[in-house]
């Protein structure tokens, strides 16, 4: 199955609201936040949140970036039009998060097909835990890529521990970092003109360099997998040329390399 990225993060501009997240320096805010651990805090394993998007907007995946959530935590995600939610256009159900500490706690849930909603409910519950906490909020339309990547996707992670040595002795000293962040190195061999022509196009200019977008290996994983893979990162690199590459008179390529933002 192909790949499916996230460039337009609709819950960036939502008004969000939680009776659950009363502690004053880890505001429901944060959920907006670009940086993932600036988190937010639920004082219960079990409570809701609810975005308004103040209009409908066309929804394909939501994620929580950064959690503390686990593999037994149960997540449900319902989409209305209706503040009240009496009348629902998505309702995933109780499922388990399966996040784990391998993918940073994310949770990415991807809808069967795209849905126009303005209000979006959160529950989760996980009475093992005595608090939750999240970091980033995303929402939005995936662009999913008509054709698969190239052979050679290269998937592992940065090292940022050190091994300091001693130059007169030889002796060593390891430093390990806080976490080595995920990195994936792809190509897209076969975009279409319109894929080039459109969604890469506003995938450049919304994201821009110093913008995270969302990128899903492979839209046919478990859940459980997802999570593992799907990187939230910087997709453009700084100070390097932006562009697709015209192969062929149908087809175009593009290169990436997507370091997991921390």
């Amino acid at each position: 199955m192909p790949a499916g990225f996230l460039y337009n993060n609709v819950a960036a501009g939502a008004n969000l609201s939680s009776g659950d997240a009363t502690f004053p320096t880890m505001p429901i805010s944060n959920l907006q936040d670009p940086q993932p651990r600036r988190r937010v805090r639920f004082n219960d394993g079990t409570f809701f949140f609810d975005a308004d998007f103040l209009s409908a907007k066309s929804i394909d995946v939501v994620g929580l970036i950064s959690t503390t959530m686990t593999l037994v935590s149960s997540i449900r995600l319902r989409l209305s039009n209706d503040v009240g939610f009496a009348s629902i256009v998505y309702d995933s159900g109780f499922v388990f998060a399966e996040a784990s500490d391998e993918g940073q706690g994310n949770v990415i849930m991807v809808l069967p097909n795209v849905v126009s909603a303005r209000y979006m409910r959160i529950n989760v519950f996980d009475g093992g835990v005595p608090f939750i906490d999240a970091g980033v909020l995303v929402a939005g339309e995936l662009w999913r890529a008509q054709r698969g990547m190239g052979y050679g996707v290269r998937e592992g992670r940065v090292m940022l521990d050190r091994r300091d040595r001693n130059t007169f002795t030889g002796a060593e000293f390891p430093v390990p970092a806080i976490a080595n962040p995920r990195v994936a190195a792809f190509t897209l061999p076969s975009l279409s003109t319109s894929e080039a022509r459109n969604q890469h196009r506003d995938l450049v200019r919304l994201l821009g360099a110093a913008k995270d977008g969302l990128v899903i290996m492979e839209l046919n994983d478990t859940l459980a997998e997802r999570n593992r893979r799907a990187i939230w990162g910087a997709i453009n690199v700084p100070g390097e040329d932006t562009a697709v590459s015209r192969d062929s008179f149908p087809l175009s390529s593009r290169a990436l390399r997507v370091v997991e933002r921390l």
